[in-house]
This record gives structure tokens, sequence and C-alpha cells, in this order.
């Protein structure tokens, strides 16, 4: 199955909440995989990892996955200890 790309960026708050809702609806209408490069993120926050927790469930319940390219341990560490690392296939890495 083709993979589209999701590009977080470095500041992934809610200021960019809107902009990140907007390219999830499009790549939910791809039909493909999507890898998420959270590489370069240097603070995210509740809403974000909201959209994110969201986003999992709606490509999981198409029968989809996230792929993760290289999260930052600024990522790792706040999913983890908003305890949604789990509900975005990001625990493993």
């Amino acid at each position: 199955m083709d993979t589209e790309q999701l590009d977080l960026g470095a500041k992934c708050t809610i200021i960019r909440a809107e902009e990140l809702h907007a390219q999830m609806e499009t790549l939910l209408q791809s039909g493909h995989d999507v890898e998420i490069d959270g590489s370069k993120v240097e603070q995210i926050d509740t809403s974000a990892l909201q959209l994110l927790v969201n986003f999992h469930q709606a490509l999981t319940n198409d029968g989809r996955h996230i792929l993760w390219k290289e999260p930052s341990e600024s990522l790792l560490n706040t999913a983890k200890l908003l305890g949604v690392h789990s509900h975005i296939a990001i625990n493993s890495h």
C-alpha cells in the first residue's frame, strides 16, 4: 500500500491545530497509510495529541496504519506523560 507523509514540524500546538486537522482530513481521503515525521518536534500540546489520537483511530477503523519516522524525545515524552502513546501507536519507539 502507498504511504502519504505528514510532517509535524517543530511546534505542534493549538496554534497549528486547524492546519494539522486540514492536513489530516486530506490524508484520510487518500486511502493510504500515513508516515508521520515527528523528528523535529520540540513542543507538542494536548490539542495536537488529541488530533493524533483521533487521526490514528480513523485510520485504524479504515484498516490503515500510522508509521512513525524518528519521533523526537519531546514528542515521545509528552505522549507518555499524557498517557496517549499507546493510542497513537508510538509506544514501541
